[in-house]
């Protein structure tokens, strides 16, 4: 993912897809990628990525929902 940035972590998955859908209701592309264990499920976390070039416009919009 060239270009794209990480702006949100959280061991929870449905976290990390509740911020990706608030970043695409604003009009922000973002992806969660899953990496946590299969084996081991308290391993890992959940990453959202954004597009370098709207990252601080992204972190600001989570800020302001207090996600983390």
């Amino acid at each position: 993912m060239q270009d794209w940035k990480k702006i949100f972590s959280n061991s929870q998955l449905a976290t990390a897809s509740m911020v990706a859908a608030w970043l695409h209701e604003n009009h922000i592309e973002a992806k969660v990628m899953n990496r946590k264990d299969s084996s081991y499920v308290f391993m890992g976390e959940a990453e959202v990525y954004v597009p370098s070039i709207l990252a601080e416009e992204a972190i600001k919009l989570i800020d302001q929902m207090q996600f983390t």
